[in-house]
């Protein structure tokens, strides 16, 4: 996974660059270096992912991109059900039609979800430095290796987050139901405006509760799960929702918000805390819920249904920690680092093999 390191190191590099080191002219902070560091660290990560040939579902997504028709010929066997994902489907037939390849269909992909993340996380994170380590370690990046039809809705649902701080309820809802075109599960971030709550509060006890009793009796409500599933147009059944977990280390990773702001829940919902911060550390809160949920299902669903709340922990745990003492902060974060790195060496190298299922032609072949 050497190229994973390298990509991490990189990332990281640029990010603290954007943060730190802007100062470029007359010791005032220079916003055009700034943004022009940020625009080449989604250039560097949109290019690695974009001109991968395989890994995980890759190769099939070219596959149906080629194969398909391209507009209008498309519309003689079109589908508006929301579990046919027509947004993804018209989009790539206007790729098709105008001559794109497989290979400019998964960079341009690969670029809207990491212009959109690592924009979403420049805007709201208190160290962007260290949300993009997260980011990275957490799966959130490799994430789109693997679904892009997710990280396609995902890419379009951040912005809908904006408009919940702003209250603008319409904006918001129509931008999550555009992203619901690409992949349905977006649908769950209607969920957040409900998320504002100060946590650990009577709402964060109801939704442990709830979450606890939706893991321990998914296997009697797993047929109210597919019903709700074909009403999406998803043709899912229920052995398909019941099998291998999602690995107990992924749930522990997911889980680390839980405990910190239960920990340090008097420094972190302090007076200086606002309405945002509760937001994101309790959609940092969901992720951790459907992660434990995971656990009685199947790896695949449940895993990349969590995956949709996964940026909010990158920026919840930075906020945790710039809220505490300084010696406190000294040392869960050097703990953060040591535990997310020996995580991401796990994750890619022991519980599967990054280097094995990798492949990617260079820029200059995509070029030539």
């Amino acid at each position: 996974m050497g190229e994973l390191w390298i990509v991490l190191a990189v990332s990281c590099g640029l990010a603290f660059l954007s943060e730190k080191y802007t100062l470029a002219w007359k010791g005032q902070s220079s916003r055009t270096l700034n943004n022009g560091i940020v625009l080449l660290l989604i250039v560097y990560l949109s290019i690695f992912a974009g001109l991968r040939t395989g890994y995980n579902d890759t190769f099939t997504y070219m596959s149906s991109y080629e194969a398909m028709a391209a507009f209008p010929d498309i519309l003689t066997e079109f589908s508006w059900k929301p579990g046919d994902n027509p947004g993804f489907v018209l989009l790539n037939s206007l790729m098709k039609a105008a001559g794109f390849s497989a290979q400019t269909f998964v960079l341009l992909y690969s670029t809207l979800f990491v212009a959109s993340a690592v924009s979403f996380l420049k805007r709201y994170s208190s160290s962007f430095t260290l949300s993009i380590f997260l980011f990275i370690c957490a799966n959130g990046y490799l994430f789109s290796l693997a679904a892009m039809k997710q990280c396609a809705s995902i890419a379009i649902g951040l912005w809908a987050i904006s408009h919940v701080l702003k209250k603008k309820w319409i904006r918001f809802v129509v931008i999550t139901l555009l992203a619901a075109t690409f992949h349905p599960y977006i649908l769950l971030f209607l969920l957040i405006p409900l998320l504002r709550f100060k946590p650990w509060s009577f709402e964060t006890i109801v939704l442990m509760v709830l979450t606890l009793i939706a893991g321990l009796t998914l296997p009697n409500v797993i047929g109210t799960v597919v019903d709700t599933a074909a009403l999406l147009g998803d043709g899912y059944n229920a052995e398909e929702f019941i099998g291998e977990g999602v690995n107990v280390f992924r749930v522990l990773v997911a889980s680390v918000p839980v405990v910190l702001t239960l920990l340090f829940r008097s420094s972190v919902t302090g007076k200086e805390s606002t309405e945002r911060d509760y937001l994101f550390i309790n959609c940092s809160f969901v992720y951790a819920c459907i992660m434990f949920i995971g656990l009685f299902g199947t790896a695949n669903y449940f895993g990349r249904l969590a995956n949709y709340f996964v940026l909010f922990s990158a920026i919840a745990l930075p906020m945790i920690v710039a809220r505490l003492p300084m010696r406190e902060r000294r040392f869960l974060t050097a703990m953060m680092i040591v535990c997310y790195l020996a995580y991401f060496y796990y994750g890619n190298a022991i519980s599967e093999n990054f280097a094995s299922e990798f492949s990617r032609i260079t820029l200059w072949e995509y070029l030539s």
